[in-house]
């Protein structure tokens, strides 16, 4: 038998061995887990294949809207980037996510809880005396000596780093749409007033016919003829009429507007005229692509499985805490007789819990979380892949329309000449009214393609800009709040 000093010497060395073991146990068990570092490298060409430009120098960093020299337009996006509820959710959606990363900080912290309430164990023991009851604090803490933690905090930033990537997309995509629908809006208002002039002179044509028919001039069936053609371009007027309106909801919609502004109600009636921007699109080396947005967001997806994994992992192995408290155990009332404790406890002590059997469960939710890894790497080198064939695409699109613009330009000028000799012509008597309005509706016709080339290559200039959306630029720009979250 051992004496009393001998068994507290034993108890002491016990314990104590017990707390080395816990050490040693933590130490051994710090490498179990990591967070994979998959190699993301994806072979870009050397230079853009469709680009006629040199793609040595960085694009400039002027907004590449504001080359078109159009105030209305430029006046159209800044209001698209204010009011815009899509760009608002987006921006709404990364303060979310910031705040959930704060939040999944916090939770690898130790958490210090105050408790007040009963002293469960001894007011059952003793129901019939007393009332027991606890106050204080208590502790409790994960040791991070696995993945879990780690995994955890790279999956919050790449919920970030996501929500950061989707709010320049939302911002490059809006902006993009805006341009393309005010080019649709500024076409069909064009061509609304070219098809008017159209109906104009098939009017005065068929007031002609008319009275030529009476005198005997023109046959019933050249009458009919003509009185087809009137209808016809009327019809067409009430369709670009319908067209208009459509593109004007369009931009409504898109600015965050219930009504249109009213200076996209009353555009000028001079003939709608591009200055074909200076900077040309694509003045940039192709690994910028690896920064656009939606590369990004794949990436970022790539951090996101790979600590997934991590935390997968971390259930594979022990877990271990840190537990302790603080309290005073009292009686609220003591009768005679009773036998409460009351006093303080304290405790600090660690936990151990280990996976024991649970039927290959973790195995599996492990195995899954890798393959989810590895689709997300050939999501990545797929979308890289894709923004590389869109970016030759819009290059090769934009390049054409260039080309067509050129010689829209030229061909304008030659109408507005052509216009001036037809109404020169019917002053001097050269020409008859009739050859006259027929010649002056055919030059409207032609304007009416002319307006759509401007819109079409509108529409190519703001696709060519959106493709080389660079997510380093965008983050060094000052992000406004929209304003559709200050109402």
């Amino acid at each position: 038998m051992f004496s009393g000093s001998n068994k507290k010497f034993i108890d002491l060395v016990g314990r104590k061995a017990s707390s080395s073991a816990a050490i040693f146990l933590s130490l051994g068990l710090v490498a179990c887990g990591s967070i994979p570092h998959p190699d993301l490298n994806v072979k870009t060409p050397a230079v853009w294949r469709n680009s006629a430009i040199s793609t040595s120098s960085i694009a400039s960093n002027e907004a590449w809207w504001t080359s078109i020299k159009d105030p209305i337009l430029n006046d159209a996006v800044d209001l698209a980037i204010t009011k815009n509820l899509s760009v608002a959710q987006s921006y709404e959606r990364l303060n979310a996510e910031r705040a959930l990363e704060k939040a999944t900080i916090a939770s690898h912290k130790p958490k210090v809880g105050l408790y007040l309430g009963p002293n469960s164990s001894v007011a059952f023991s003793n129901y019939r005396s007393s009332s027991a009851f606890l106050f204080g604090f208590d502790f409790n803490w994960e040791v991070p000596y696995t993945a879990k933690k780690e995994g955890e905090r790279n999956m919050a930033q790449a919920n970030v780093d996501i929500a950061s990537a989707g709010i320049v997309a939302a911002k490059t995509s809006l902006i993009a749409e805006v341009v393309r629908v005010y080019g649709e809006l500024r076409a069909a208002d064009q061509k609304m007033q070219s098809i008017k002039k159209i109906v104009g002179y098939q009017q005065g044509i068929n007031e002609m016919f008319e009275r030529s028919i009476a005198a005997g001039a023109v046959s019933q069936q050249e009458l009919m003829e003509v009185r087809n053609q009137l209808s016809e371009v009327e019809s067409a007027l009430s369709e670009m009429i319908a067209i208009r309106e459509s593109a004007l909801q369009r931009l409504d919609m898109l600015c965050g507007l219930d009504a249109p502004m009213e200076q996209w109600l009353n555009f000028s009636d001079a003939q709608w005229q591009l200055e074909l921007a200076k900077i040309p699109p694509f003045a940039v080396p192709v690994e910028v692509i690896m920064q656009r947005p939606d590369v990004q967001a794949a990436l970022a997806k790539v951090m996101y499985a790979a600590g997934a994994v991590g935390v997968e992992e971390s259930e594979l192995y022990p877990k271990i805490s840190l537990e302790g408290a603080v309290l005073y155990s009292g009686t609220i009332i003591q009768k005679q007789g009773a036998n409460n404790p009351e006093g303080l406890i304290k405790f600090l002590a660690p936990s151990l819990r280990f996976p024991l059997l649970d039927w290959g469960m973790s195995r599996e939710q492990t195995n899954a979380s890798e393959a989810e890894l590895r689709r997300t790497i050939l999501n990545y080198r797929d979308t890289v892949l894709q923004a590389i064939a869109e970016t030759e695409i819009t290059i090769a699109n934009f390049n054409a329309m260039d080309e067509r613009m050129a010689r829209t330009i030229e061909e304008s000028a030659s109408l507005e000449g052509a216009a001036k000799r037809y109404k020169e012509g019917m002053s001097a008597g050269y020409l008859s009214p009739l050859e006259s309005f027929r010649g002056q509706a055919k030059l409207q016709e032609r304007k009416l393609v002319h307006a759509d080339e401007r819109a079409a290559w509108l529409a190519a200039f703001a696709a060519a800009n959106k493709a080389q959306t660079n997510m380093t630029t965008e983050k060094s720009r000052a992000v406004e709040k929209p304003a559709a979250l200050t109402k």
